[in-house]
């Protein structure tokens, strides 16, 4: 199974369950369709993959040496990110 794209459908008073498949390379087309179901009024519009040629963890699991380990530079740190603290306010 590639991406599924997941919805809430008005019925009546109620809702109802509804979802599209699309293929692991198709992602721009997952995208729009999920664009068109919020577009169109849908509730709790949501994406799901489990693409088959995905290895790990999404993000950065390891740094070492402000490497990552395929030797990228890694220098993200969300101190540097936050900002100067602000006191007295």
């Amino acid at each position: 199974m590639g991406i599924v794209v997941y919805w809430l459908e008005a019925d009546g008073p109620d809702w109802r369950p509804a979802c599209e498949f699309f293929a692991g390379h198709e992602l721009t087309q997952a995208l729009a369709c999920a664009e068109a179901q919020r577009r169109q009024g849908h509730g709790h519009v949501s994406i799901s993959t489990e693409l088959a040629d995905h290895v790990g963890r999404p993000g950065v699991a390891a740094v070492e040496g402000g490497k990552t380990p395929d030797g990228e530079a890694y220098e993200w740190s969300k101190a540097g990110r936050a900002g100067k603290v602000r006191r007295g306010r």
